[in-house]
């Protein structure tokens, strides 16, 4: 049985196309958005002819070969002010399908010699077509393929493959033959390389592999071809066996031809951005990349993001608060190069050497966000005019001096679908107050070693069955970030020797798999899932619930051991922004805003935030030893350039080594839609996340009720009113 969406898809009358399947048509007002998105298709009653023609051939291609397409019903519909509309049905009768009787294999020069390293794989080969399934031609002309291609792999490289089937309608049976010359075995001759241009000769003879006397192979050409389309500076790769023509000798050594035309080698980039969400900022970009830096093919660029911060806005409180005082612009800056040298060790291995400075605000903590405000106190009450407050003290707006860097192998595998890259990085991160209010005891240099390994494949493919990063409508992509920090033996030393010894190291072990899938449920219609785990087995710091970050401000003032105790909850906190797993946001649950979702804590010792009357603290995020997220999206297109998508997202962070942080189970669960627009850098996206009632933390529907966990913070509300998020980025969630 053939469905009705696979024939849409390949015949030329089609119908017009509706946002959600014309679902909002008749609604009020929303249906403004259908007809502003609305796709109309023309009716042609001579396309539609030709229509019926393409039907049955197209069955009996697929073995129907008494297929015949009986109808083409025209009816006219719609009601008033929705004339001029049609609705075509195609009554199509498929008869019996022809299957296979039998597959045979007939070898023209077959010698036990020639045939030692073919037989055994044209047999598997030959598996494909199975006796007593349906005749389908694709199939059939694939199986043709790879016969060849098994043949053309292990040297003989004028092999044909030619095929016939005879089909008797009578019986409904097909019997396939496959006719097969092997020709002379032969190795690869001269390899020759045009286009070059200024691009030096070595590096690219390196990367093709191929040596001459070498068996002939095209898989080691389809190899060579990959290795050079991944040192990203040819805009066209052509290979070329040089075969003697048909009706001349066949001669059985192969010189090769690669025909290459070099993209542009230098490039400049200049240009800026904004991001308006749970914090305002406004930055530039100005960066140089050489792809043939001095000489070799090494890739060197280097890139500087200046910007600044409007300190405390978000966009929650950035339409209808005055700001006043309170408002600062915070500067930032991002400078980052990177040199690439390919050959190293091995033709396909990449040696890769990164370093980068950042002076930044972190987002992973409460040091860079808005502070609570206090409510008016009444008359006569603590903070009011007759009895004057002692005011807070301001709180440090903590910001860093990050350096960075990393030294390591980059290596891709199977046709570049697996890249695997082992990295070692050194970060140090200096801590420092933009407001020149004391730091945060405790708060002092966090210095990172660590080794990585990365490792991933993606298969995501498009409609046409192309590998596409961006818009994939069918495949999957699995990775592994893993990193072990502090543990190697001159993790130490390398520390002591660079900053001394005011300096605080982690020592921790970190693990991140994902894992995304992508699903067509129709001929348009994607259906895309995300699951990400996230891992930190900690030494030393993260073991502390947020119950314990506040245990410093249960002492007196003037017990000695609280000076101690902040001190160790300020490292605590200092290390989790870096090293531990935040949620909530753009590229995660979407219906929450920048890490509102996982722990949270009062720590008052650390933000000297109480408001007006001594209450308590703020809650600010302080990370988790175990995260998890999960995603679902259906994404509709619109067109060739707009599409929507609804989706559902859920996750969690705990300190707990589990699932499910003990005493409440909290999905965090969120659903939404969102408009796609496709820009030549991406999809511009945005998306609105609703948190579903009662479904944040189980049992419990009304954020702040008796039984609320303490250390779960009610989220931003849009306006103060709406339990929604709003996010604007450019590419896809996921």
């Amino acid at each position: 049985m053939i469905s009705g969406d696979e024939l849409a898809d390949r015949i030329a009358t089609a119908e017009s196309s509706h946002l959600l399947g014309g679902a909002l048509e008749p609604v009020p007002i929303l249906s403004i958005w259908d007809a502003l998105t609305v796709e109309y298709e023309r009716f042609d009653r001579f396309v539609l002819e030709r229509d019926m023609a393409r039907i049955e051939r197209y069955y009996r291609a697929r073995g129907f070969y008494n297929a015949r397409a009986r109808a083409a019903r025209v009816q006219r519909s719609g009601g008033p002010g929705k004339e001029g509309r049609v609705r075509v049905r195609i009554v199509v009768s498929e008869g019996q399908p022809v299957k296979i009787a039998s597959v045979d294999l007939q070898w023209r020069d077959w010698t036990l010699e020639k045939g030692k390293d073919v037989v055994r794989p044209v047999t598997d080969a030959k598996a494909r077509l199975r006796v007593g399934e349906r005749l389908d031609e694709e199939q059939y002309e694939e199986l043709k393929k790879a016969l060849l291609r098994v043949l053309t792999d292990r040297g003989f490289a004028y092999a044909t493959v030619e095929g016939h089937v005879d089909v008797d309608l009578v019986k409904n049976e097909a019997r396939v033959r496959y006719t097969i010359e092997l020709g002379p075995e032969c190795t690869f001759g001269k390899v020759k390389l045009e286009g070059l241009g200024e691009l030096p000769e070595g590096p690219v003879r390196t990367a093709i592999g191929i040596e001459e006397g070498e068996r002939f192979s095209t898989a080691a050409l389809a190899e060579a071809e990959q290795a050079l389309a991944d040192f990203g500076v040819f805009g066209a790769v052509a290979v070329k066996p040089e075969l003697a023509p048909p009706g001349q000798p066949r001669s059985p050594v192969v010189p090769v031809t690669f025909s290459v035309e070099p993209a542009a080698l230098r490039a400049v980039k200049l240009g800026g951005g904004a991001e308006v969400g749970s914090r305002v900022e406004a930055h530039l970009v100005a960066g140089w990349e050489d792809r043939n830096f001095l000489g070799g093919l090494r890739r060197f660029n280097i890139e500087a993001r200046p910007g600044l911060v409007f300190y405390p806005v978000e966009f929650s409180t950035l339409l209808g608060e005055d700001l006043g005082d309170t408002f600062r612009l915070l500067p930032e800056i991002q400078l980052r190069s990177e040199l690439r040298q390919p050959g190293a060790f091995e033709r396909r291995t990449a040696a890769v050497l990164r370093g980068s400075f950042k002076l930044y605000c972190p987002r992973t903590g409460e040091f860079c966000t808005k502070p609570d405000t206090a409510e008016k106190p009444e008359e006569g009450e603590p903070g009011s005019a007759e009895n004057p407050p002692q005011e807070p003290p301001e709180h440090a707006i903590v910001g860093y001096r990050e350096y960075v860097g990393s030294i390591g192998l980059e290596r891709p595998f199977l046709k570049s679908d697996l890249n695997a890259a082992l990295l070692y990085n050194v970060q140090l991160n200096s801590p420092f107050s933009y407001n020149d209010v004391p730091l945060p005891l405790g708060f002092q240099s966090i210095f990172i070693p660590y080794l990585q390994a990365l490792v991933s494949y993606d298969r995501r493919l498009n409609r046409a069955g192309k590998p596409d990063r961006l818009t994939p409508h069918h495949g999957y992509y699995v990775s592994l970030d893993a990193q072990l920090a502090g543990y190697l033996r001159f993790d130490t030393a390398l520390a002591n020797a660079i900053v001394g010894h005011e300096v605080r190291a982690a020592r921790d072990l970190r693990l991140q798999p994902e894992f995304r899938a992508y699903l067509p449920v129709s001929r348009k219609w994607t259906l895309g899932f995300r699951m990400t785990t996230g891992w930190l087995f900690p030494s030393g710091y993260g073991d502390s619930s947020s119950a314990d970050l506040t245990r410093c401000d249960t002492l007196a003032e003037g017990d000695p051991s609280r000076a101690g105790c902040r001190a160790d909850v300020g490292a605590d906190v200092q290390l989790m922004q870096f090293r531990g797993f935040f949620s909530g946001g753009a590229t995660s649950n979407r219906g929450y805003g920048f890490n509102e979702v996982g722990p949270h804590a009062r720590v008052p010792s650390l933000t000297g935030q109480r408001d007006a009357q001594g209450d308590e603290a703020p809650l600010v995020p302080i990370g988790g030893r175990l995260l998890w997220e999960a995603s679902l999206e259906l994404r509709i297109p619109l067109g060739e350039s707009f599409g929507t998508v609804i989706f559902a997202d859920a996750g969690d962070v705990t300190r707990e080594l589990s699932l499910f942080r003990s005493g409440a189970q909290r999905p965090h669960l969120s659903a939404g839609v969102g408009l796609r627009y496709t820009t030549p850098v991406g999809p511009l996206r945005f998306d609105v996340g609703y948190r579903v009632p009662c479904m944040q933390v189980f049992g419990k529907c009304t954020p702040g009720e008796d039984g609320w966990p303490l250390d779960e913070r009610t989220p931003d509300a849009l306006f103060g009113v709406l339990p929604i998020a709003v996010n604007l980025a450019i590419g896809e969630a996921f």
